[in-house]
C-alpha cells in the first residue's frame, strides 16, 4: 500500500469558508457605519473645520490689531473688517459679515462671516467676546453650494 499525501476536499471547504469569513468581517469593518472609511471622511471634516476656524481667529486678531493701529485709544473692531482681512489673507472671491445686532437689554447676538469657496459653502459663527470675536471648530458649518 501506498501513502496517499494532498490536502481533503472537507479541509479545502473549511479553508474557503474560514476565508469568507474574514472577508465579510473585513468589507463590514471597512465601510459600515463606523467603518475606517466614515471615520476617515468625518475626521478630515473636523480638520476642514478647525482649519478654518484657525484661519478666521487669525483674521480677528489681524483685523483687531489693524483697529488698535488706526485708533489706538479705542479700537474698533467690525465684522466687516474681519471679513476684509480674512478674504485678502485667503484669496478668497467674496466673504459676507452680518454684524451682531444688540439685544435688549443684553449682550450682542453672535455675528457671521460666509462665503463660498471650491463648491462649498463655509458659515462661521463669530461670539462676541468683550472688544472682539472668537470662533471655534463646532461653530463653522460647511455645506456643499447647489
Amino acid at each position: 500500500m501506498r501513502s496517499q499525501k494532498g490536502i481533503t476536499l472537507i479541509a479545502l471547504v473549511i479553508t474557503i469558508i474560514v476565508l469568507l469569513i474574514l472577508a465579510g468581517v473585513s468589507i463590514a469593518m471597512l465601510t459600515g457605519q463606523n467603518g475606517i472609511l466614515t471615520r476617515a471622511n468625518e475626521a478630515g471634516d473636523r480638520t476642514e473645520r478647525a482649519e478654518v476656524a484657525e484661519k478666521v481667529n487669525m483674521a480677528i486678531q489681524a483685523a483687531y490689531a489693524y483697529a488698535l493701529e488706526a485708533n489706538p485709544s479705542s479700537p474698533s473692531l467690525t465684522v466687516q473688517a474681519i471679513a476684509d482681512v480674512y478674504e485678502s489673507d485667503n484669496d478668497i472671491a467674496t466673504v459676507t459679515g452680518t454684524e451682531p445686532v444688540a439685544a435688549d437689554p443684553g449682550p450682542a447676538a453672535d455675528a457671521k462671516l460666509e462665503y463660498t469657496d471650491s463648491g462649498k459653502n463655509y458659515t462661521i459663527t463669530l461670539e462676541a467676546r468683550n472688544n472682539s470675536y472668537v470662533t471655534s471648530e463646532s461653530r463653522v458649518t460647511i455645506t456643499t453650494a447647489e
